[in-house]
């Protein structure tokens, strides 16, 4: 059976189980369609399987409001984050 997705909610799955999928449709949850994907979203699936072949790392990071202007104020003048990161590593390194 194919699979299909099912949302809840609060969430959405993809279910493979048909047994899975009869219970939880008996729960109320929805039969949906996953997001359309862009026009750009194979090149960006390309550009991720080519950085992560090549060893890159991905990063999220979240911080309140006093830290992130902590940051933002020592960032320089058309300096990423990236940059900003590995200048303060190496820097807090050579101390």
């Amino acid at each position: 059976m194919k699979p299909k997705y099912l949302a809840h909610p609060s969430q959405a799955r993809c279910i493979d189980s048909p047994v899975e999928q009869e219970r939880l449709l008996a729960m109320g949850w929805l039969l949906t369609k996953p997001a359309p994907r862009t026009k750009d979203a194979k090149r960006m699936r390309m550009l991720r399987t080519r950085r992560r072949a090549e060893g890159w790392v991905g990063l999220t990071l979240w911080l309140p409001p006093d830290q992130a202007a902590a940051v933002t104020a020592v960032k320089r003048k058309n300096e990423s984050y990236a940059e900003l990161l590995t200048r303060l590593v190496r820097e807090q390194g050579s101390s």
